[in-house]
């Protein structure tokens, strides 16, 4: 399931090499932030930068001369690079790519993704993302990737020469492994690489990636925080013209908000004045693009401060998915789970949830649930850990699978018409109530017989919110049977050796 455990090599040895120990199953959560690379004390990676911003200069310097669609897409989008196990596929390792969209956006945009207006430091590849209403963590990774994937296949291959053994690791072609100057082009390279053999058969190599350029929360240069920090940037402009322009403006639309709902005697609100001056200051960066260098300037000199949060982010996602996965994994096989491959899916899936459910309330598996002395608090991440505890079985496990009418959280199948559809809830979502209105959609859209639901409480309280949602929905006699509440409560679980 873990990179560690399929080729044979100890864990504490990947960790000292500086590598994740991916799942094999399902992607880590976690990606590579391009600021990492730009602030690291490494040489290594100083090169790394060095060579991204080469290749975001040639791209100016061919848009410059106007590019048919062909040399576009050839040059100004990027594939995804799915074999290194990051993001938020919860059903192998593939997601979605920066696809031709994003390739013309960049064509029409890549002067300004160069430009530092001798403000920042550094151009950083990130900018572009700052006006990109597509942008997230994984686009951001997705594009990081393919500009370093010449590094990382280094990596990979040094670590699978000196540790991996000759049967788990192979010679294989890259495509587009690094760019070619001379002949304007990508190139495909040999490399000796780890690999598995994927569900069509197919032998696919595995990437690893250096934990200290990983982060799980979004990029330290993103949209949000770019709106989020306008009295930071106003603060930080050296321009007084342009200082004195920015915020004449921000006073003058909260100048007009007040006025207005004085004169209508109506109350001023904070919240509101927050919002104008943020929508107010958006406006701007529209007319002053140097406000989005401002702004990097200011995350160039958050280097400390950066580190240490990726750190911590990845440290804690390491202690999710491998620390106590595996420790969840270990507690459920060394119970006897066995597979009786003439249950219907169904019957199957309802057999594995009530041993789930056995192994957190009465094998102390809640533990599992804590990380760093909090509570997991993402339906995805309960969603990850029991796709990795679903081992050793024939029937077919699909997550967020759509249909045209949502994302289905699981649909367990033996065959098309023998599904059963498994939703993952936290008694403190809000939308708890609708839980059982959304199965029915689910089930009609994936020709389903059946849905279960699994409600995970970390209090009385939330235990009684998803006690009173069962019974007004008129299910309290399906309780144990097709809907499971799971107690993962770490306060009335005591050792064994105080009970009575």
């Amino acid at each position: 399931m873990f990179f560690s455990k399929y080729f044979q090599i100890d864990p504490d040895l990947l960790h000292e090499y500086g590598a994740v120990d991916v799942s094999l199953i399902c992607d880590m959560p976690l990606f590579i932030d391009p600021m990492l690379i730009f602030n690291s004390d490494n040489p290594e990676y100083t090169n790394l930068h060095e060579s991204i911003i080469r290749y975001f200069h040639f791209l100016a310097t061919k848009a410059s001369c106007g590019l048919q669609n062909n040399e576009i897409k050839a040059w100004f989008k990027f594939s995804e690079v799915k074999n290194n196990w990051l993001g938020y596929s919860l059903s192998g390792n593939g997601g979605s790519a920066l696809g031709d969209d994003y390739a013309k956006f960049l064509y029409d945009n890549i002067r300004f993704a160069i430009s530092t207006n001798n403000i920042s430091q550094s151009i950083h590849i990130e900018k572009i993302m700052l006006i990109y209403k597509g942008s997230g963590k994984d686009r951001i990774s997705d594009l990081t990737v393919n500009l370093i994937k010449q590094y990382l296949l280094e990596y990979t291959q040094t670590f699978a020469v000196n540790y991996i053994c000759p049967e788990l690791r192979k010679s294989m072609y890259v495509d587009r492994a690094y760019f070619n100057y001379e002949t304007e082009s990508f190139v495909s390279k040999e490399y000796m690489l780890p690999y598995i053999t994927n569900r069509k058969g197919k032998d696919e190599y595995v990437l690893l990636t250096p934990a200290d350029i990983l982060r799980e929360d979004e990029p330290s240069i993103n949209r949000v925080d770019f709106y989020n920090s306008h009295e930071r940037i106003r603060e930080s402009i050296d321009n007084d013209v342009l200082r004195a322009y920015v915020n004449n403006y921000i006073f003058e639309s909260v100048r007009k908000y007040e006025e207005q709902q004085r004169r209508k005697k109506r109350p001023i609100r904070e919240r509101t004045i927050l919002k104008i001056e943020k929508d107010a200051f958006a406006e701007l960066a529209h007319e002053y693009p140097e406000l989005y260098d401002y702004y990097i300037r200011l995350r160039e000199s958050d280097t400390n401060e950066i580190r240490a949060k990726s750190a911590n982010e990845v440290h804690l996602q390491l202690e999710k998915f491998l620390v106590n996965t595996q420790e969840l994994i270990n507690s459920i096989i060394t119970r006897g789970y066995r597979v009786d491959e003439s249950l219907s899916a169904r019957e199957e899936a309802i057999k594995r949830l009530a041993f789930f459910k056995h192994v957190i309330e009465n094998c102390d598996g809640y533990r599992n649930f804590y990380y760093g002395g909090q509570r997991i608090s993402s339906e995805d991440d309960i969603r990850r850990m029991f796709r990795l505890v679903w081992y050793g079985t024939t029937y077919k496990v699909d997550f967020d699978t759509n249909n045209g009418r949502g994302e289905a959280d699981v649909i367990v199948s033996k065959g098309q018409y023998n599904q059963n559809i498994i939703e993952f809830k936290l008694a403190s979502n809000s939308s708890l109530p609708h839980v059982f209105t959304q199965v029915k959609i689910y089930e009609a859209a994936n020709r389903a017989d059946g849905s279960l639901v699994a409600i995970f409480y970390f209090s009385q309280s939330e235990f009684e919110i998803a006690k009173r949602v069962v019974v007004n929905a008129g299910h309290e006699k399906q309780l144990d049977k097709a809907i499971f509440l799971i107690d993962c409560r770490a306060d009335n679980k005591p050792p064994a050796s105080k009970t009575k």
